[in-house]
């Protein structure tokens, strides 16, 4: 329970973990991620009944992702916006590096920011239900497991210290498909070996092919690069399951 509680204080807005963690416990909280993901589909699904109940329509699913957002704090959207100012900055990899440190938001990362922001209210739209409770409980919790491959199998790209390097070398490599087995064994519950885990499998592997390209343009990857890969990982979810169901 102690690193349930860590990985929910320092993924959401909800300080169940007051004390200060060590690398080691910070590395064995990562096996919780997927289970705050799920934590928080769960809230999202109840937004989405509420939704349903009150025929909110398309005002309803903005607000869903305006609750997601809330819920984390605007953590991954913040390393969304650093990741894409940097990367599309066209610079070498030190200017890269120093302009996803800047606390500034430049165009890139506005642009990125919208774009995933009506990309989720759009293919939310198109969900039906009970579908739609299924995507919203499967979507963080593929989210947060995918940001696990960057911090087991890639280096830090920074020289110094920064918010990804708390995990240190400690963190595991098991961490990662782990996540992505609990996360499919639970899409599998949802509509067996159809649309969600097949929308599942085909997000997962976008997602090593993006964490492979930022690797390649940072020599690793940073805080902000995982928080990117999660929201990317959400989004590309609902876009899949949502492609495939007019398939």
């Amino acid at each position: 329970m102690k690193y349930l509680r860590l990985a929910i204080s320092f993924l959401t807005v909800f300080p169940v973990y007051r004390k200060v963690a060590s690398e080691k416990e910070m590395a064995a909280s990562l096996y919780c991620y997927p289970l705050v993901g799920f934590l928080l589909g769960g809230l999202l699904a109840l937004a989405a009944y509420a939704q349903m109940r009150l025929s909110l329509g398309t005002a309803g699913d903005v607000l869903i992702v305006v609750i997601w957002i809330i819920l984390t704090g605007g953590l991954h959207l913040d390393g969304l916006m650093d990741s894409a100012d940097g990367l599309f900055s066209g610079r070498d990899r030190e200017r890269k590096l120093e302009i996803m440190k800047d606390s500034r938001v430049g165009a890139m990362g506005a642009i990125a920011l919208a774009a995933v922001f009506l990309m989720k209210v759009s293919f939310l739209g198109l969900m039906p239900y009970p579908l739609k409770y299924w995507v919203l409980l499967l979507a963080p919790a593929a989210g947060r497991g995918m940001m696990l491959l960057p911090i087991a199998y890639y280096p830090y790209a920074r020289p110094g210290p920064g918010l990804g390097r708390a995990f240190g070398s400690k963190a595991s490599r098991l961490a990662w498909p782990l996540a992505m087995l609990l996360t499919g064994a639970a899409a599998f519950l949802g509509t067996g070996p159809g649309l969600l885990a097949g929308g599942l499998l085909i997000t997962a592997l976008i997602g090593i092919v993006v964490a492979r390209v930022i690797s390649t343009s940072l020599g690793g990857h940073t805080g902000d690069t995982y928080g990117a890969l999660c929201e990317f990982t959400e989004m590309v979810f609902l876009l899949v399951v949502g492609i495939g169901l007019h398939i």
